[in-house]
């Protein structure tokens, strides 16, 4: 039971820190634009999994220079503390920044640039069953950078819509706070990602 009252409050904790980035990101000089995205997430250790991330982001008067935040979920399967195929939740807040280079036209290439913080939930039972004692806690914190590269089309007669494809490389840490050694310890959760998107402009 308390495994799984871990559980919710790295969730809820994670969905707090959304609201707060989403409205912090709402304040912009130039267009408004909103994004949904879906994919796949492969860790530089483990096995790949989903990811989804919704996107708030406002732009300077030209629309090229966007900026704002990002909510993303990944779930996969990682090594940690020698553990191989554990699975792991991670909510991340990131501030974002983009660089689109021919906002006007049909299509358009950007690039872009992340960084902020995770609530990862990890499978803490399967630790403590194969390191035969109570190794951990299910809720750990991190920090995440990412860079990424995308082009993105408007749709023909929706100039307020778009459609895009994304790929993105980074870092991601994970500190876990260990019971048995009283210790705190880091673990590489980086990885890369593609997805498919689609934006609106407001």
């Amino acid at each position: 039971m308390s495994h799984e009252i871990s559980r919710f409050r790295g969730r809820r904790t994670a969905l707090i820190a959304l609201a707060v980035t989403l409205l912090a990101a709402s304040s912009a000089s130039g267009a408004g634009f909103m994004a949904f995205q879906a994919g796949g997430f492969a860790p530089w250790d483990g096995d790949a999994g989903p990811t989804l991330a919704l996107q708030l982001l406002g732009s300077s008067a030209t629309a090229r220079a966007r900026f704002g935040g990002e909510f993303e979920y990944r779930r996969f399967d990682s090594t940690l503390i020698g553990v191989r195929e554990v699975e792991v939740e991670s909510y991340v807040i990131r501030a974002m920044w983009q660089q689109h280079f021919r906002p006007d036209a049909a299509v358009t290439p950007y690039l872009g640039l992340g960084l902020g913080m995770s609530i990862n939930v990890v499978d803490d039972d399967k630790v403590d069953r194969v390191r035969g004692r109570n190794t951990l806690d299910s809720t750990h914190a991190g920090i995440d950078g990412i860079f990424l590269l995308g082009v993105e089309a408007k749709l023909p007669g929706a100039d307020y819509m778009s459609v895009y494809a994304e790929g993105r490389i980074g870092f991601g840490y994970l500190f876990i706070d260990r019971e048995d050694t009283s210790s705190v310890t880091g673990e590489n959760v980086g990885g890369g990602s593609g997805s498919l998107g689609l934006r609106f402009r407001f």
